[in-house]
């Protein structure tokens, strides 16, 4: 009896042992423990249990220890709860959660093996706001002449806003002061340029023609004042409403041409002949269209630019009197910007077509007669100083010298001469051409950065200066009345000897 007591114990606790190894390995997936922190690696499965064998038998012996006996929490530890069906996944081990590149390193946790989300997509307003530029630029001046009199005034300021609402079409709107009174639209357009050599444009367009249209902003010249000849020949800054186009032919060719509304006649003057023609937006004389065109070829050599243009037109207005009358002006510029180099040269002539229709409407008489031609040209050059020290620096100290030679009554038509019954001897009928004016102009230009400009010059008139304004003479019973010009361009029209001091910006 005992011996049968010995054999059968051992035998029974190793039947134990073999069914708790078959609870285990039924078991439907071992649990792997949780990781205790993102940087520890994945915990590594159990290796599954061996196959089962039949017990094989045991020599008596002493019964085993209690301690090898294994505890009860072991064998009854309850199976874990189901869990959803497992989202498929690459093999390997399981991917920790990453974080969105949008949110710096903070953002919001993505799903693990998630590609990151896109950055959200720009606002109305932002879009809006990357589209759209605002700048404005002016120039203040204070001039001293001969006799210590000191003039001081604010010739111009703009403002404006360009708006792309696709790479393809620009909108820009603009508004000057003049004189710090006067406030009109400079420029309001619409462009459609869907390929490099063709666009179009419609709306007020500044004139292509002379330098001071091209480049209206005070920045864009060394002078405290513009040169006479964009103001007397070529009025400036001369805008029209009209429709056109323009374009790149190649590289560094380019046009452009427009269809704009005529001036008018009625306010054609002797002191500068075009300028209170100009219709500025304020009307449209379809019956008296005109025609404007521009050709320019830059870079060659780089900094180089030269171009050249043309206007002709009716200037009638729709006035039965001034039927016939025509203006025109041609132009021709160079301008070169390189290496310290400043050079800029420009020649103009003006056109007044039947003239003596002008003078017989508004009734005017001798020197205050319109003339039938008129001309003016201008050389510069220029060195910026700071380039010889610091080629890179991005201020200019320019010192600069120029010539310029202006008549706006070069000729007039001989229908305007007085019978030479009331010219004395040796001299010339009351409606002779007026005298050019030529004038010496230097000083520095010194730009701090390339928006701002510090300008101080030296005008000299080597022919004297020109009688003070006055009103013009005229003949009464004319059915017309003239219109004075600006007191700007009547004061510039003197020619007066004058230092001249301005600040100008460009933003």
């Amino acid at each position: 009896m005992a011996f049968a007591l010995a054999v059968a114990l051992p035998v029974a606790l190793l039947g134990a042992r073999s069914a708790v190894a078959a609870s285990a390995a039924d078991l439907d997936e071992p649990p792997v423990p949780a990781p205790s922190h993102p940087a520890a690696p994945p915990a590594v499965a159990p290796r599954p249990p061996a196959a089962r064998l039949p017990a094989a038998p045991t020599p008596p012996g002493p019964p085993a220890a209690p301690a090898a006996t294994p505890k009860p929490a072991a064998v009854a530890s309850p199976a874990p709860a189901p869990r959803p069906a497992p989202v498929p996944e690459p093999s390997g081990p399981v991917p920790w959660p990453t974080f969105s590149p949008a949110a710096g390193g903070g953002g919001v946790a993505l799903a693990p093996g998630r590609p990151p989300s896109a950055p959200p997509a720009p606002s109305a307003f932002d879009t809006f706001a990357s589209r759209t530029k605002v700048g404005a630029y002016g120039q203040a001046e204070l001039f001293l002449d001969g006799e210590s009199n000191a003039t001081a005034r604010l010739p111009l300021a703009a403002l404006s806003v360009e708006h792309r609402p696709s790479d393809a079409i620009r909108i820009a709107v603009a508004v000057q002061v003049e004189d710090g009174s006067t406030v009109g639209m400079q420029q309001a357009l619409v462009e459609v340029e869907a390929v490099r050599a063709l666009g179009f444009r419609a709306g007020l367009l500044i004139v292509p023609v002379g330098l001071g249209n091209l480049a209206p902003a005070p920045t864009s010249y060394l002078t405290v004042d513009r040169p006479l000849t964009d103001q007397l020949i070529v009025p400036s800054v001369w805008r029209e409403l009209g429709v056109g186009i323009f374009g790149e032919v190649v590289p560094g060719l380019r046009y452009q041409g427009a269809v704009v509304s005529g001036l008018d006649g009625s306010a054609f003057s002797a002191t500068a002949p075009l300028s209170g023609g100009r219709g500025d937006g304020a009307s449209l004389a379809i019956h008296d269209a005109a025609v404007v065109g521009r050709i320019e070829l830059d870079d060659l050599p780089p900094g180089l630019v030269v171009g050249g243009g043309g206007y002709v037109g009716g200037a009638s207005h729709g006035i039965a009197a001034l039927s016939g009358l025509r203006a025109g002006v041609v132009e021709a510029d160079l301008r070169y910007h390189n290496h310290g180099l400043d050079l800029t040269a420009e020649y103009a002539r003006l056109y007044v077509v039947n003239s003596y229709l002008a003078n017989g409407y508004l009734g005017l008489l001798g020197q205050s007669a319109v003339p039938a031609r008129g001309r003016g040209f201008y050389v510069q050059a220029g060195y910026d100083l700071l380039h010889l020290a610091a080629p890179e620096a991005k201020q200019e100290l320019v010192l600069f010298a120029g010539y310029e030679n202006v008549d706006a009554r070069s000729e007039m038509s001989p229908f305007n001469y007085n019978p030479p019954t009331i010219t004395g001897p040796g001299q010339l009928p009351p409606e002779a051409p007026s005298p050019a004016k030529q004038f010496l102009r230097g000083g520095i230009d010194y730009r701090p950065l390339p928006s701002v400009a510090l300008k101080l010059d030296l005008q000299v008139a080597l022919d004297g200066q020109g009688p003070p304004p006055a009103p013009p003479m005229v003949m009464a019973g004319a059915p017309g009345t003239p219109r004075p010009v600006g007191a700007d361009v009547a004061d510039a029209a003197r020619g007066t000897t004058r230092v001249g001091l301005a600040l100008a910006f460009n933003f």
